[in-house]
This record gives structure tokens, C-alpha cells and sequence, in this order.
């Protein structure tokens, strides 16, 4: 499995923290051509919610163009997972895979990605709580807290930062501690060239057809 994921740029203008978080699942399970296939209960878990609300927002990605769904029929007829493909981007940003292992709400996540998306080479950045809560769907104070959430993880550290020509008032700058930029750098084209193999189900008994429901 890839150590970090290719994000594209524009879900924070288009998807909400729930579409967010299941396309971030999808695109850290698919190979190099944007496939992969896992189950619903494996994207359930992954992103701690419900069956239901699996379904309801895989149903979102699908009709915003996102993500295209088929499905797969074994060779007594049973249906198996789907095959999910990933509209592939080259203008996107890079998250370390290890956030999807932290067990983050879907809205811990959200902000998390969006810092990601906003970082310097030196996993910095400097935004306001009111840009980040315009950005992921949230409150303003729904943002505060979920900041000292990360922060108390160790996911990230924030320091006050002043600005002068602002009458006084401050940014926070947070300091991305899961996601080194050196390491994407060093590591890229690596990850890139290994994964295309990764994900392609080569079982004689699985045919691939018209999704009819979403599994």
C-alpha cells in the first residue's frame, strides 16, 4: 500500500467532510490507473461511519463526477464488491496514507486534509479559523475545537502569529507533524512506479458489468 496520497485540489470547493473523507479511503486503496475494489464494510470502518451513510454519499462522489462505480459478478452470479474508478488529478496535493490510520472523526480529518492542502515545504501554514471553517462545512467554533483535538493527538502544533498591519489580530501557524514534504519529495517517484500493480483482481471468476446497487 502507497505511503502517501494524491489528492485532487478542488473537493474543498465541491465535497462535503463525509465526501472528503470517503474519497480520501478510495484514492489511498487505488492503483496507478485509478482502480481498486474495496468493500463497503472495509470503506465503512475506515471512515467510522455507517452502512447507510456509506451508500448516501458514495451516491454523491458518483453524481459529482469524482468516481465511476461497476459492478462485479462471481461465476455463480453473487455480486462481490465494486470496482471503483478515481478520476486521477496532476493538480492536487499529498497526505501521508498513516492519517486514515489514526481513527479521526470524519470532521478531525476534513480539517486535517485541508492543513495538508494549505502547507509550505516546511509542513507550515498560516490560516485563519474563519478560511478553514468556510472551507470544510464547519463552524467557527466547531474549527476551535477540532484544532485542539489534533493538537492534543500530536498531529499538529500551532503558534500565534501577529499581524501588524491587521489592528493587532493574530493567525494561528500550524505545524503538520504527520505529513513531511522532504520525505514526499524523496520518495515519489518510487511510490508511483510500485503501486501499479497494486489492486488488480486477477481471479478468473470475476466479471465486471453495470453497477445495480451500491455494495
Amino acid at each position: 500500500m502507497r505511503r502517501y496520497i494524491l489528492l485532487d485540489s478542488k473537493i474543498f470547493s465541491c465535497l462535503n467532510p463525509y465526501e472528503i473523507a470517503l474519497y480520501t479511503i478510495l484514492s489511498k486503496y487505488k492503483n496507478a490507473k485509478g482502480d481498486c475494489f474495496p468493500s463497503r464494510r472495509t470503506l465503512s470502518e475506515k471512515g467510522g461511519f455507517s452502512i447507510s451513510t456509506y451508500t448516501k454519499y458514495i451516491k454523491e462522489l458518483i453524481k459529482k463526477g469524482l468516481i465511476k462505480v461497476k459492478a462485479r459478478w462471481r461465476a455463480n452470479g453473487s455480486q462481490t464488491s465494486n470496482l471503483f474508478s478515481v478520476a486521477n488529478t496532476d493538480k492536487g496535493f499529498f497526505i501521508h496514507s498513516d492519517i486514515l490510520n489514526k481513527k479521526l472523526t470524519v470532521y478531525e480529518l476534513t480539517v486535517l486534509i485541508y492543513l495538508c492542502s494549505r502547507k509550505n515545504n516546511k509542513n507550515k501554514c498560516y490560516v485563519s479559523q474563519k478560511e478553514i471553517a468556510k472551507a470544510c462545512g464547519m463552524s467557527v467554533r466547531e474549527v476551535s475545537i477540532i484544532i485542539c483535538r489534533l493538537r492534543k493527538k500530536g498531529l499538529i502544533n500551532t503558534r500565534m502569529q501577529f499581524n501588524l498591519n491587521n489592528r493587532g489580530n493574530y493567525v494561528l501557524e500550524y505545524t503538520v507533524c504527520i505529513c513531511n514534504e522532504t520525505e514526499i519529495r524523496k520518495e515519489l517517484n518510487n511510490e508511483l512506479i510500485v503501486i501499479d500493480d497494486i489492486n488488480i483482481d486477477m481471479r478468473d471468476d470475476i466479471n465486471i458489468g453495470i453497477i445495480k446497487s451500491i455494495r
